[in-house]
């Protein structure tokens, strides 16, 4: 007698015939986008890149492309890029040349070429400066993927004119006052005087926001001090809020932002403390992402000596400058002997190079020795300036 099969059996049947037909929608579309992927020109590019498939002058072709597209955005003229093309020997690599003005910086083409690249799946694997007389600079940069070189692109920035002989410009002074949170009365008092400077305000201080508006009401700059981590943390700390190197890149970009936009507009931001932070190229490239989106130039305080500030933000386009001088042990001496012999200096240094930014820390001895510095006649021929006119901007062309 046939052995007949149970309901169960029958009812699992079409269960077990619609994961087969769903397991089968899946690899089919699966491999549709792993198709529509292999034939984009990101795909493409990574495909020869580290698959060595695929036709080098095709790839070369896409890469091009996106050079042109990171000139493009870096708003280098047409008719100040050539391409050398002709000729080009069978697995040559084309060369771009791209020649600036003399006042323009090499930064933010280095930055857009660097970012329409990746985009494309290739990456700049090498870059060289080469610096010449009266300002002269080179930059070269080879894309593609590590020994493989796709394409070359050389930035140019020709010499300054030379000088005229006419008169020099008046030297000009930025001064940036820190430290006023440490005596509110004495705050006000120094924030009330009619003289030209900016004032740097921590920016996760319980008294940010009287010390802002106090500074604003008066017509002085903002300078936002962020806390970032410096060595020995926490025995050594800046404060609540501080950004920790342990921090995620989205997290500290993050909290970079809130305070910019908790503190409004200011002209620049700058560390406090930060030992630690600044030695560490992934901390300070999550930094710089949320300086660069936010417009504001880097003012760097006492970098040590494994610091990555200032050549990351060479790489990465952004805006950096350091003080000339911090005035901050000679405030705290019992007379104010060493803080002119340092005021000096910084004068000599605005004379020889047309301006200096000079950091001075407020205190009781600071605060009555101002009005003899600030006056006129105590200038040296110099004149107090805005920090605006004086700190490297990021480029707006």
């Amino acid at each position: 007698m046939p052995k007949r099969r149970s309901s169960s059996s029958k009812r699992g049947a079409p269960w077990k015939l619609l994961g087969t037909l769903v397991s089968f929608a899946a690899a089919v579309f699966l491999v549709g986008e792993a198709c529509a992927f292999l034939g984009s020109d990101f795909g493409r590019v990574l495909t020869w890149c580290y698959l060595h498939l695929g036709d080098r002058a095709e790839i070369v072709r896409i890469v091009g492309k996106r050079v042109h597209e990171g000139l493009a955005a870096a708003r280098i003229p047409h008719g100040a890029v050539q391409e050398d093309v002709v000729a080009l020997p069978a697995g040559g690599t084309p060369r771009w040349h791209a020649i600036l003005r003399a006042d323009e910086s090499p930064l933010r083409a280095n930055f857009e070429i660097t970012r329409a690249v990746e985009r494309g799946g290739a990456e700049v694997t090498s870059g060289r400066e080469r610096s010449g007389a009266g300002g002269a600079l080179e930059v070269t940069l080879e894309i593609g993927a590590p020994g493989r070189t796709l394409q070359e692109v050389v930035v140019t920035r020709p010499a300054r004119p030379a000088r005229s002989e006419a008169p020099a410009a008046t030297p000009e002074v930025a001064v940036v006052l820190f430290g006023l949170g440490e005596d509110p009365a004495l705050a006000r008092r120094v924030l009330a005087r009619p003289e030209t400077f900016a004032v740097a305000v921590p920016g996760t201080a319980s008294d940010r926001e009287a010390l802002r508006r106090t500074a604003r009401a008066a017509a002085h700059e903002i300078v936002l001090q962020v806390p970032m981590e410096p060595e020995k943390y926490p025995s050594v700390s800046p404060g609540p809020g501080t950004l920790l190197v342990s921090m995620s890149g989205r997290r500290i970009e993050g909290a970079l932002r809130s305070q910019i936009a908790d503190a409004g507009t200011v002209t620049a931001v700058a560390n406090l403390m930060g030992s630690l932070a600044t030695q560490d190229e992934t901390f300070m490239s999550a930094f710089y992402a949320g300086l660069r989106r936010a417009g504001v130039p880097f003012l760097h305080i006492a970098p040590v000596a494994r610091s990555v500030c200032r050549d990351l933000a060479a790489r990465t386009g952004t805006a950096y400058d350091e003080p000339d001088l911090v005035l901050d042990a000679e405030t705290r001496m019992k007379t104010p002997a060493a803080l002119q012999r340092a005021w000096r200096t910084a004068l000599d240094h605005a004379a020889r190079h047309g301006h200096a930014i000079v950091m001075l820390r407020v205190t009781a001895l600071s605060a009555g020795w101002l009005p003899d510095a600030f006056a006129p006649g105590a200038l040296g021929g110099a004149r107090l300036t805005p920090l605006s006119s004086i700190i490297r901007r990021p480029d707006s062309r």
